[in-house]
């Protein structure tokens, strides 16, 4: 009994001089108590923007076309790589130079192409690498040299003057096949060979203009770091006030634990099982979630939307702990597609929602309950749960491909739980200290845990 009213002493002592505290200082230690916030909302950012760039930059690796004219052609450089070439040669059906039929130029995409003239009727074209990225027989993409050689040496003898065209676009019979005669009179072959593609020297890593790929993605990496420290830095901000706790916490390994890293953190919970009370409590807590199942939000990401049952699960887990939160993982996922089946049923969507049921119990369970606990389970389940399992459960259940996988990742499911992360693990924290004293009230929780619950 002393040793609490000393405690009682104590931290209205701390409190006092809270109140008697400027502004500023509060802002310095609401920065000591939320630096994992800023470090963790500086990294997801950093990452999400690299990852972002890299996937929606284009290969910027480009491909050397070094060829020479043999005769006077007095052409300008950009008309030989001009959109109206590029579509002729698209739309080649035969070789000018074996008479074979051509069926991949149709699927070229050209981006980004530049030319330039190294001295009279010699040129050298520069094109992006991944113009030439086609699918072979076994459906795989890959970058087709044999395409690339042929491509741009039609754009060349496709971009000859009319009359030069008319005489060089023919080819003659021999008996190796059919050859032009273009090949022959127009092109220096030995001056090609030596500066063109080949199978020893196809790429460059030097780029005619722009930014290097490399130079944007550091670039899009030190944005991205530089907003999410911007936007945890205005957070904590406006959350100063919310700084005051007890200064003194009361730690046991029975009621009250620091981490979960215990064995009766895990063995206590299954008593739950036995308890009748309880297992009630958790039916209560499911078919609220059901119900929010049924309420869908739209998030504007797509065809994924918002709910709010995972606040029920949360509160669910934070008062059984980490078994009973597996099976109850289980039961709302399954239970939940049985009332709203949307598609075929699949395991991986089970295991998604099992591991963020586990992290609330980790995160909640038996402990002193703070927003950044909140929000540290809130990354766990949205970029763990949600953006990689749910993902990879997505491309295995309708057998998507790299680039489909990629894409929805990065573009639909990675910006919706980034952009939701930080108003939902708020609206995670009103809501448990709202229920808090409640629960206790009802021999739930801890009156320790339920009576302070702190922002920082």
């Amino acid at each position: 009994m002393e040793e609490n009213n000393n405690l009682e002493v104590q931290n209205e002592a701390f409190e006092a001089e809270e109140r008697e505290m400027s502004f500023f200082k509060k802002f310095l230690k609401a920065l000591g108590k939320g630096y994992l916030i800023i470090i963790i909302l500086s990294i997801i950012f950093s990452l999400t923007a690299l990852l972002v760039s890299n996937f929606v930059v284009k290969d910027e690796t480009m491909i050397k076309f070094s060829f020479r004219y043999t005769i006077d052609v007095n052409l300008n450089a950009n008309d030989i790589i001009s959109n109206e070439n590029i579509d002729k040669v698209k739309n080649i059906s035969y070789s000018y130079y074996t008479g074979s039929k051509i069926s991949t130029y149709k699927y070229v995409e050209i981006e980004n192409i530049m030319i330039e003239e190294d001295s009279k009727n010699t040129y050298t074209i520069y094109v992006n690498k991944s113009a030439f990225n086609l699918q072979d027989k076994e459906g795989n993409v890959n970058y087709n040299d044999s395409a690339a050689k042929g491509f741009l040496k039609h754009l060349a003898i496709i971009s000859l003057p009319e009359n030069l065209y008319t005489e060089y676009s023919q080819y003659d019979e021999t008996n190796n096949g059919k050859e032009i005669k273009g090949i022959i009179k127009v092109f220096d072959n030995e001056y090609y060979e030596k500066n063109s593609l080949s199978s020893e020297n196809v790429l460059l890593t030097v780029l005619k203009s722009g930014s290097s790929k490399k130079n944007i993605l550091i670039i899009s990496s030190i944005s991205g770091f530089g907003l999410g420290l911007v936007i945890s830095l205005i957070f904590i901000l406006i959350f100063t006030n919310k700084i005051s706790e007890l200064k003194k916490r009361e730690y046991d390994n029975k009621n009250i634990y620091r981490t979960p890293l215990h064995k009766s953190f895990f063995n206590d919970s299954l008593k739950v099982f036995k308890d009748i009370k309880s297992l009630v409590m958790i039916a209560i807590l499911l078919s609220l979630v059901m119900v929010c199942k049924f309420i869908p939000i739209p998030s504007g990401f797509g065809e994924l939307g918002l709910s709010f049952g995972f606040l029920f699960l949360a509160i669910a887990c934070m008062l059984f702990g980490p078994y009973p939160a597996l099976i109850i993982g289980i039961i709302s996922d399954v239970v939940g597609y049985l009332l709203m089946p949307n598609g075929d049923f699949f395991i991986g969507y089970t295991i998604q929602s099992m591991f963020a049921c586990f992290v609330y119990a980790l995160c909640f369970h038996k402990t002193y309950l703070t927003y950044t606990r909140c929000f540290i389970a809130r990354v766990l389940v949205n970029l763990v749960a949600n953006v990689i399992i749910g993902t990879i459960s997505r491309s295995i259940m309708y057998g998507l491909g790299y680039d489909a996988t990629m894409t929805y990742l990065l573009l639909t499911s990675l910006p919706k739980n980034i952009i939701y992360l930080l108003p939902q693990s708020l609206l995670l924290f009103f809501v448990l200290k709202a229920v808090s004293r409640p629960l206790y009230h009802l021999n739930l929780m801890d009156e320790r845990i339920a009576m302070n619950l702190s922002f920082f």
